[in-house]
């Protein structure tokens, strides 16, 4: 599929994203009788270009989510009433955004990319006031309460490895997984199968609307999940020759692959595998930085910590010896 070349013109993570989004929605026009594939990315395409197997908006999102994990961007299925888009862990951003590459588009406000929730929120609040619609081109348009009506409820998939669990169907009433076949023409048809998929949601609860048939919960943490955040602490409280040990902790990051650090007194970022470094300071006020980056060479999150120095008064007698320090705190930027 050469995604490489898709994405090739892209500067950040999110533009690539917008890019995959785009090169989704060309591959194929939306048909409403078609026979339904395994969610593989690579069947999908195959029934649509040889056979004019023209899928939904389930299609376009499988295609999608996949195309965005083989370059190591993570992504969840979101399943709204009528409809079936993709969350996607955006590092530039941090935070999880929602992209529906069935129409080429996201959501933003103040040019912040939107999470699904937020949407939820703007529709049954009516706060539409500067949240845009954005499609691959550039193109913004104010939304309409209209626009949003497919989030008024909200469900995130709990799974999004169906290549190596395939999902389970229920077809005229009888349970089958959808597994790779030689004869498409075997797989269940939309327009002719009565066909439910059973893959496991989790939905937002409603205080106005109920999702139905939907494990619910209001634990905001079970929907925001962050990815590949850096915790850092101190190893230790004592101070010697200037030097501090500081521990790194990565968070939630399936594809670490090494952390980036960097001083107030450096430009560079330093790459480390150790989970403890050693922190040089100088006198007065001191900060450390810290990131993820991944095995696809995703930078995430900034995380920092603040620290003040105050050398040994008088280095020479033994009484006097020792370090006043004042930790600030830790904080993400």
């Amino acid at each position: 599929m050469k995604l490489d070349e898709v994405v090739s013109a892209a500067k950040t993570q999110f533009e690539k994203i917008v890019l995959l989004g785009a090169w989704v929605h060309r591959q194929w026009r939306m048909g409403a009788n078609f026979y339904y594939p395994p969610w593989d990315a690579v069947e999908i395409l195959d029934l649509a270009r040889q056979h004019d197997n023209r899928g939904f908006c389930a299609q376009y999102a499988i295609v999608f989510l996949q195309a965005c994990q083989s370059m190591g961007i993570h992504a969840r299925y979101v399943d709204l009433p009528g409809h079936f888009v993709v969350a996607v862990w955006s590092d530039d951003f941090n935070r999880w955004v929602v992209m529906d590459p069935t129409n080429d588009l996201h959501y933003e406000k103040d040019g912040l990319p939107l999470r699904g929730r937020d949407l939820y929120r703007a529709y049954w609040d009516g706060a539409l006031h500067g949240i845009v619609q954005v499609d691959s081109a550039g193109g913004r348009r104010a939304v309409t309460r209209d626009d949003l009506s497919n989030y008024r409820l909200y469900s995130i998939g709990r799974f999004a490895n169906q290549l190596s669990e395939p999902v389970e169907v229920k077809c005229n009433g009888a349970l089958r997984k959808l597994v790779l076949a030689s004869d498409y023409r075997t797989y269940p048809k939309v327009g002719r199968d009565r066909l439910e998929v059973t893959t496991e949601f989790l939905a937002w609860r409603s205080a106005e609307e109920p999702f139905p048939h939907r494990t619910q919960s209001a634990d905001q943490d079970a929907f925001r999940n962050a990815l590949n955040q850096t915790i850092m602490f101190l190893a230790n409280e004592r101070i010697r020759n200037r030097i501090l040990k500081v521990a790194l902790l990565s968070n939630n990051s399936p594809t670490f692959e090494k952390f980036l650090i960097r001083s107030d007194e450096s430009t560079d970022w330093v790459p480390t595998t150790s989970t403890t470094i050693k922190w040089l300071l100088h006198p007065g006020m001191n900060e450390l930085y810290a990131r993820i980056e991944t095995r696809d060479g995703w930078r995430a999150n900034v995380s920092s910590m603040r620290m003040f120095y105050k050398p040994p008064l008088v280095e020479f007698l033994p009484s006097f010896r020792g370090n006043v320090f004042r930790l600030i705190w830790h904080r993400s930027v």
